[in-house]
């Protein structure tokens, strides 16, 4: 073998080496999982492989030898990022096709690589991952480009769902209505919400990488406690303190916490959530006062000690150096201390001593204008009220004034002086303005109740008086009252001795009218239980007063066989007490004996009386003059508001430890407004108030209106009770206005006598106790 045939021999080898390592290289990149292809540098394919088969959806065997790269990407031609390296194409031309998505490698600037979508990718498009570099022959020329592809939609999906979630995330903290802070592990501000910045004042730009300083000093012992807790638990449920705004406020707030991690490049955050409750607590407060104040009120029955317990409420609420009441005194024209507290006691003594004209302090203003009035820096207006510091001996740094209404007047000015913190602010004034409501209407009823006090003081002078002229007229009326009652017995007795002498009808006229005079003094002397207005116990006075009347009973009955007994018994019973008159009475016959009595004093009245006594009824230990001027009082009161043809029913019933004695009847009624009046005596339901027109037991007779206080009085005496109900007839009020006639058949309203009977009534009920007091 010749050297040439050697030669030949190992060049056929290394040929064949070098296609074994092509074949094994191309099968390297035709397996490859990542999609690749290369073109050479006439953009011909040289390499198209398996997995961009699958992404393209086109053959290697279609496409290697051919320059249609782009069919694999675009529907239209265009060139790829191969073909642009290949041509080394400038940097606009790959900025325009291409946008901001590409960029060179930081190691290779010859290599670039980009994301972008593809539309045309089955099946409904795709985003991909590029990159392309130029391959280089041993000269350093371009030979040709590779092109990897890589399938990114499943990240990129999963990119543009996190980026949405983050943007929902991002809308709802800026939505959220509490303040939110996010801070890193170093504790410094990361992120606040618009929230954050309303509230607190600072934005994200002026604290973001760094703490926030807005603890009050007093507090930042107890919160590095509550930060001890906090790393330790990784959360704060629910945590109240305070806060400083960046204006320097304070403000109540909740805080909310817990450790969280965002992304892994972001771990370790803390999430803070605040709730501003400012406002809230000063609610809350402003209530507890007005409750607190409100519930004082009958503690201090005097208007001094009244207020000065509300100033020292206000000086604390607000926290203030003092708080003080000014009234307006209409007659002087100036402004005087009511209440006053100071932390300064001297102060507050010398404010009970002084006086203000209106123009020498704020609340003058006030009370000329009708309108608050908040002065932060009166210190520097003090050339304004020289007076007001000079009198008070006190320098007054800032003051708040409302004005205490009463109806469309202001009768005051209620006063916060020096805020020890802040100034004085809208709350503020809110609160000031609820509490001098309250104060307006304290002291109105302090008015009010001096007022009730005077005239309680004048009515019990008055009822004095009223009683001891009663009193004293009954005695003064009943001497001679019974003087003229003998005396008249007598002319009586001699003129029937002179036959020629008619003076009958006169006589009975003067004797009617006469017996009403002494009813009326007998209803009186009832009213006052005092029969005998001390005359027992002053005899010689007795005997003086009474010696005409005693010299006409002894002239009355001088054909007695004992005249001294006749006297003697008249004065027993004209003069002794009730409490002395005390028997057993036998219900049903005493009932019985007044009733018979009765009847013929209204037997003229067309009436249906209906009886229901029960029999065998427990007796009673009572007075019997009291029981029969209660039986007789109620019963004429029915039948004189009762119509002709009308109806009382008349019952007594033993019911239980009780008789109960009740009169019925289905007259005209007695109006809504004087049914609480009706026992109050000298008070009648009628227009009239005498019978000087008609008979008694008439219907609508009239009266004095001394009965049913009479009745009442005797209850309260002796322990009976008397209740009354009524319904007014509903002809006699509006619209119709209507006035009883006085008999059911002449009322245009009644077609029969069951219409009277539905339409108004009156129930009087005497409830007599049967047991007997020990």
């Amino acid at each position: 073998m010749t050297d040439r045939d050697v030669h030949t021999a190992g060049l056929e080898e290394k040929i064949q080496a070098l296609e074994e390592e092509n074949r094994l290289l191309r099968n390297i990149i035709y397996k490859a999982p990542i999609p690749i292809f290369v073109i050479d540098r006439q953009h011909r394919i040289s390499h198209f492989n398996q997995a961009l088969e699958q992404l393209s959806g086109f053959d290697a065997k279609d496409m290697i030898g051919t320059c249609l790269q782009w069919k694999a990407f675009y529907a239209k031609k265009r060139p790829v990022m191969a073909d642009l390296i290949i041509d080394n194409a400038p940097a606009d031309q790959i900025l325009a096709l291409y946008g901001p998505k590409y960029k060179k490698a930081l190691a290779n600037e010859s290599v670039f690589a980009a994301t972008d979508f593809f539309p045309d990718l089955p099946p409904a498009g795709k985003w991909l991952f590029f990159s392309a570099a130029g391959v280089f022959d041993d000269n350093g020329h371009i030979a040709g480009a590779v092109e990897t592809l890589q399938d990114v939609t499943t990240e990129k999906a999963r990119e543009q769902e996190v980026y949405e979630l983050y943007q929902t995330y991002h809308q709802v903290l800026e939505f959220i209505p509490y303040p939110i802070i996010l801070y890193d592990v170093n504790g410094h501000v990361t992120y606040v919400n618009p929230a954050f910045s309303s509230v607190f004042g600072w934005a994200l730009k002026e604290i973001k990488g760094r703490p926030l300083e807005f603890v009050p000093d007093h507090l930042k012992q107890e919160t590095g406690r509550m930060l001890d807790r906090f790393r330790q638990d990784q959360r704060i449920t629910r945590y109240e303190t305070k806060r400083l705004t960046k204006d320097g406020r304070t403000l109540d707030v909740v805080i909310w916490a817990a450790s969280c991690t965002w992304s892994p490049d972001r771990s370790g955050e803390h999430f803070v959530i605040l709730r501003d409750i400012t406002k809230e607590n000063r609610l809350a407060a402003n209530n507890r006062t007005i409750m607190r104040i409100s519930a004082a009120l009958p503690e201090y029955p005097e208007l001094e000690d009244l207020m000065d317990y509300i100033t020292k409420e206000i000086k604390g609420l607000l926290h203030t150096e003092g708080a003080v009441v000014l009234l307006y005194d209409e007659i002087k024209n100036d402004l005087f201390f009511v209440g006053a507290s100071y932390d300064d006691s001297d102060t507050e003594q010398r404010a009970r001593k002084i006086r203000f004209a209106l123009d020498e302090v704020l609340a003058g203003k006030v009370l000329k204008t009708g309108k608050p009035a908040v002065n932060n820096q009166a210190d520097r207006s003090k050339d304004l009220y020289p007076e007001r510091d000079r009198k008070m001996g006190y320098k007054t740094k800032s003051i708040m004034c409302v004005p205490i209404r009463s109806d469309s007047r202001i009768t005051g000015i209620l006063c916060a002086i020096n805020k020890k913190q802040n100034v004085f602010d809208d709350n503020d004034l809110e609160l000031m303005t609820l509490i001098a409501g309250t104060v307006g209407i304290s002291i109105e009823n302090a008015r009010f109740a001096q007022a009730l006090k005077e005239a309680y003081l004048d009515v019990a002078s008055m009822n004095r008086a009223k009683d001891k002229a009663i009193n004293h007229l009954s005695h003064e009326l009943k001497t001679p009252v019974a003087v003229l009652t003998g005396s008249l017995q007598i002319l009586k007795k001699k003129l029937s001795e002179l036959p020629r002498i008619k003076a009958a009808s006169t006589l009975d006229r003067i004797q009617r009218n006469l017996n009403r005079i002494v009813q009326i003094q007998e209803e009186t002397a009832d009213i006052m239980d005092k029969k005998t207005y001390g005359a027992k116990d002053m005899l010689q006075v007795m005997v003086q007063t009474c010696k005409d009347e005693l010299a006409t009973l002894i002239e009355q009955h001088l054909d007695e066989e004992d005249p001294m007994e006749v006297v003697t018994a008249v004065i027993e019973k004209e003069f002794s007490s009730p409490a002395s008159n005390i028997h057993t009475i036998h219900m049903n016959a005493a009932f019985d004996h007044v009733f018979d009595r009765l009847k013929p004093l209204f037997a003229f009245r067309d009436l249906d009386i209906v009886l229901n006594i029960q029999d065998n009824l427990p007796d009673l230990c009572l007075p019997v003059d009291v029981f029969e001027k209660t039986v007789t009082g109620l019963i004429k009161n029915s039948i004189e508001n009762t119509p002709d043809q009308g109806r009382i029913e008349i019952s007594m019933q033993h019911k239980e430890d009780n008789i109960v004695f009740t009169v019925h009847d289905f007259g005209v009624g007695i109006e809504t407004q004087d049914q609480k009046r009706i026992f109050e005596g000298f008070f009648s339901i009628q227009k009239t108030a005498d019978y000087s027109t008609k008979t008694p037991y008439d219907f609508n007779a009239g009266g004095k209106g001394v009965d049913l206080l009479r009745i009442k009085l005797f209850g309260d005496r002796l322990g009976f009770s008397i209740h009354m109900a009524s319904s007014r007839c509903r002809f006699l009020q509006e619209p119709y206005n209507e006035i009883c006639p006085g008999n059911i058949s002449q009322c245009r309203f009644c077609k029969d006598i069951s219409d009277c009977l539905n339409s108004g009534y009156s129930t009087f009920t005497a409830c007599f106790s049967c047991k007997k007091k020990s």
